[in-house]
């Protein structure tokens, strides 16, 4: 396995980023959108951390804009370092009145604090990380923070409580490829640029990979499900063009939560295919096939292209899905 040489999930670096420099003994600014509205490019949920915001050696991970607020915040961080020292969260609203607005016409608000400890975020990063979700609530009168899990579908959105705020994290969006070739080739970039963490599954040995930011998997498909699982938040596209691998990972894909799951190939060969899965006693309702919308594609960047705008609309729909809920859970988590 080739692994990945960096995180595709801005939320993994950020905390990742925060984490070690809380460990450190670093002072840490982490802003949260709270709420956006308009032509905001980041969704709620989405983090920014500025490592020493004050100091000389100040680096940062994650956004919350194009730019723009990060530059106000940057500026309102230095003109006020003793907001850090009292503990507070501090909302901060940019709608074009009492701070500038977003030059798209968008509007959002965030909330900054300044975590005193690794194990105010640690929780968030472990859940990120192996896939598991909790709520990370804190209080905005005192800053305290409690962690919750959450069972069952994982929340997008923020919760906002009387006095508290709860922000889920959980798994990023994923992306499982199956078989190398030149359309895996086109894809693979294009989801990670749309925010999935991409695997590609080949064990053929003829195969080869060559794309940054992407891991390859040289075990069968049904190997590396059964390491790492399929879940709500994990699409399996299949463009091996061969039926010994394409079909038994469909099958497990299928079976599984996976939000998503297409396959390569013209009419003609996806109805083979779904009278083979049939066959196989595999329900086959929820499979796109061919995969990729109707625009006329045709060579491999096209058909990429296709492939990654019907799995932008999936998730889109899974996202309308998962609706925010109370941090209500079965038990607290010991964050530290």
């Amino acid at each position: 396995m080739i692994p990945s040489p960096s995180a595709a999930n801005d939320r993994q670096a950020a905390l990742s980023l925060a984490v070690k420099a809380l460990e450190a003994g670093r002072e840490v600014a982490l802003v949260t959108v709270l709420e956006t509205y308009g032509s905001a490019p980041r969704r709620p949920g989405s983090l920014w951390v500025i490592v020493d915001p004050a100091g000389p050696r100040s680096c940062q991970a994650g956004s919350i804009s194009g730019g723009c607020v990060e530059d106000d915040l940057l500026d309102w961080l230095a003109a006020h370092p003793d907001e850090g020292q009292r503990g507070k969260p501090v909302e901060r609203h940019f709608d074009g009145t009492t701070h500038p607005g977003l030059p798209c016409g968008g509007t959002l608000s965030v909330l900054v604090e300044w975590p005193r400890q690794a194990s105010e975020l640690r929780p968030a990063l472990a859940a990120v990380s192996r896939r598991d979700a909790v709520w990370r609530e804190v209080d905005l009168a005192t800053g305290r923070v409690d962690f919750y899990s959450i069972d069952g579908v994982v929340p997008e959105l923020p919760s906002r409580g009387e006095n508290t705020l709860a922000v889920p994290f959980g798994p990023a969006w994923r992306l499982v490829i199956i078989g190398t070739g030149p359309v895996a080739e086109a894809l693979g970039p294009q989801a990670l640029s749309l925010g999935f963490e991409v695997d590609v599954c080949d064990p053929r040995p003829h195969a080869d990979w060559s794309v940054a930011g992407v891991t390859w998997h040289r075990e069968a498909p049904e190997r590396f499900f059964a390491a790492t699982g399929l879940d709500a938040r994990t699409a399996v596209v299949a463009v091996a063009h061969d039926p010994r691998l394409d079909d038994l990972a469909l099958m497990d894909a299928l079976e599984s939560p996976a939000f998503h799951v297409a396959a390569m190939g013209g009419a003609a060969t996806s109805r083979a295919r779904r009278d083979r899965l049939v066959a196989l006693g595999i329900d086959t309702g929820r499979l796109r096939a061919p995969a990729g919308l109707d625009i006329g594609s045709h060579t491999p960047a096209e058909i990429a292209v296709s492939m990654a705008a019907e799995l932008v609309a999936a998730r889109h729909l899974e996202r309308q899905r998962a609706t925010a809920r109370p941090p209500v859970a079965r038990h607290s988590l010991d964050a530290g």
